[in-house]
């Protein structure tokens, strides 16, 4: 149990780093990664009946939920910002359609159907 746990602080560390870098695929992978983690210490602890975590552990996981809470506030900046560039690249692709609205054909031959 104590190594997974060790598992998740270094995935944590791991994650604060690659967004710092502005490495998202890579922090979207540890993410997942670490989830997975998680689900099996839930496991492990429900498995045990009066299962109680060391002091060790304890201080860990209080590691874990302050890099979380430095963390949230980059995701959030990262959000805001890939908001605000997917709103831009929508508002130009408006103005180029407005500029430029259709290709017309200029070749081609039109047959009129009523005669």
């Amino acid at each position: 149990m104590e190594e997974l746990i060790e598992a998740i602080y270094k995935m944590t560390n791991d994650m604060k780093r690659c967004l710092e870098e502005e490495k998202f695929e890579a922090f979207e992978l540890l993410l997942t990664d670490r989830h997975k983690l998680m689900s099996s210490v839930d496991e492990l602890k429900n498995k045990e009946k009066n299962f109680e975590y060391s002091p060790n552990m304890k201080q860990r996981m209080k590691d874990i939920q302050a890099i979380d809470q430095l963390i949230t506030p980059l995701v959030e900046k990262s959000l805001t910002e890939t908001k605000i560039l997917i709103n831009h690249i929508k508002k130009q692709k408006q103005v180029s359609e407005q500029y430029h609205p259709y290709f017309k054909q200029i070749n081609g031959v039109f047959l009129d159907s009523k005669r």
